[in-house]
């Protein structure tokens, strides 16, 4: 009988479950659309405004919300970073040495990559977290999210950013007045010269008149370059740099290529020469250049005939003697550059040889080596 009894409400407890499944689906859907509409009201911050630190202002402590809300959620789930970097549209690769390379917060790292995109607005974080659906991540910054597009709404906010709009909106952005830094590998601002796409990837010999050579004897400053063929627009862009500085002595580059009726003559001495002469040998470091001094083997045979190629071994085989034997493992002669954008397995492997230690990365090549030559002995 106490079965039956039990059985008497069924159809009764079936239409409450019904209903109370059905406001649960609403109620979800509520949210869901609360979520979605997110996206709208922040479409024209920037995600620099993330970055915007002054405890003592309300704007401040709302932007360190936003952001310490955002890191914990994402950084608190396995790949939630890169996840979210993949819909973010940030290159594998670079991914790839976030995860391999890098050591602070990947998910700090992964906003600091977008936001040097100019249109790299908070709404595309929302639409990527709607996609991944998570919408516990979502809801957690909602607030912080909504309080930070308040904030920023004002009309005295003060942050507009140069004719940068979103639909009828402004984006408001503050990534001009913040840093950059980021390691080189991942720094999307770098400037990078635009250059003659029909030009043949090979360099150019430039003229070198009787009045450099004259200034040469005075003790004119020298760079020798030394690369190989991926490193070839790099090398050209050095000689544009030092050509530009007007805040120092005259300073020569020296190229094979730029001196080849000279180095025809005879090449390993005027290599040698040369070698010595120079205050810094600058090898360009490029995978090809890496690949091209595994060997260690100056006669390795070469089918180019380029100068500069043809002889990178040779050059690095007088690199090591001089790291071993002239200065006892003290690297004061040889200063590389890594190429703007250069390849992520150059840092993996780069650190095998610590002859070719410090380096510079192209885009601080003007700043650190005029502070090399004017501390040079």
């Amino acid at each position: 009988m106490d079965i039956i009894n039990d059985l008497d409400n069924a159809d009764t407890i079936s239409i409450d479950t019904l209903a109370l499944e059905k406001m649960v689906l609403e109620e979800r859907a509520q949210e869901l659309n609360e979520l979605k509409s997110l996206s709208k009201k922040v479409c024209h911050l920037h995600t620099s405004l993330l970055y915007y630190r002054n405890p003592k202002s309300k704007m401040g402590t709302i932007c360190y919300e936003a952001w310490k809300s955002l890191l914990k959620r994402i950084g608190g789930t396995h790949n939630g970073w890169r996840d979210l970097g993949q819909h973010l549209q940030i290159a594998r690769s670079d991914l790839d040495y976030i995860k391999n390379s890098v050591k602070d917060d990947p998910v700090d790292v992964v906003l600091k990559v977008f936001m040097q995109n100019e249109k790299a607005t908070l709404d595309k974080i929302v639409d990527a977290l709607l996609i991944l659906k998570r919408y516990d991540i979502l809801k957690s910054i909602e607030d912080p999210f909504l309080d930070l597009a308040q904030c920023f709404n004002k009309d005295d906010s003060g942050y507009h950013s140069n004719s940068k709009s979103n639909g009828n909106k402004e984006i408001i952005s503050l990534s001009k007045n913040l840093p950059n830094d980021l390691p080189p590998a991942l720094n999307k601002n770098v400037v990078i010269k635009n250059k003659d796409p029909n030009k043949p990837n090979q360099p150019k010999p430039r003229q070198q008149t009787k009045k450099i050579d004259k200034e040469n004897k005075n003790g004119t400053p020298i760079l020798f370059l030394t690369f190989t063929e991926d490193g070839n627009q790099t090398a050209q862009n050095i000689q544009d740099y030092v050509e530009n500085w007007t805040d120092m002595e005259p300073v020569t580059v020296i190229t094979l290529t730029d001196k080849r009726d000279e180095v025809y003559q005879n090449p390993e001495k005027f290599i040698r020469e040369y070698f010595e002469k120079a205050d810094y040998i600058v090898p360009i470091i490029t995978s090809g250049y890496l690949s091209a001094i595994r060997s260690c083997n100056a006669s390795d045979p070469h089918v180019t005939d380029n100068l500069d190629y043809k002889y990178v071994n040779f050059i690095y085989s007088l690199i090591v003697n001089h790291y071993i034997h002239a200065t006892g493992c003290l690297n004061k002669k040889v200063r590389t550059v890594l190429p703007q954008q250069v390849d992520v397995d150059v840092f993996r492997h780069i650190s095998m040889y610590p002859d070719l230690m410090p380096m510079t990365h192209e885009s601080k090549f003007n700043e650190q080596f005029q502070a090399f030559l004017r501390t040079r002995e």
